[in-house]
């Protein structure tokens, strides 16, 4: 199974200091395999050198951080996608894919509701399947 892992969910995850991988694989019992679109980087760089408040830039920079951690150990990959939009980028995946997608974004999960199994974070602790 593939879990894309969406911008908002990696940032809320370091925010509140919960250990992703962990728990994906406390909630999915298959094996899964981890990816993050190259347009969820690019965001995250993006937003990381946009937002002004200093608590902001380094809840971004400890995301990357965390992010390119895995994806050396090969806990993630990388697909690189031409769309520029992460959320649209991930809707076309789920269609065409039998996909979960992590996210904290509510229109998100509105449009991928029928499409795509969703994977969020509960009480600032753990991750369930929605």
């Amino acid at each position: 199974m593939k879990i894309i892992l969406d911008t908002n969910f990696l940032v809320y995850c370091a925010k509140y200091r919960i250990d992703y991988i962990y728990e994906i694989e406390e909630v999915i019992h298959e094996k899964s395999e981890l990816i993050v679109l190259s347009s969820v980087l690019d965001e995250l760089e993006r937003l990381k050198e946009q937002v002004k408040k200093r608590s902001d830039r380094d809840a971004f920079a400890l995301t990357l951080s965390i992010l390119e951690h895995y994806i050396k150990k090969g806990k993630i990959k990388i697909i690189h996608v031409k769309k520029e939009n992460a959320d649209e980028s991930i809707i076309e995946m789920a269609k065409n894919n039998k996909v979960t997608v992590a996210t904290a974004d509510k229109e998100l999960k509105r449009k991928l509701k029928g499409k795509a199994r969703i994977l969020v974070v509960r009480n600032k602790s753990h991750l369930e399947l929605i």
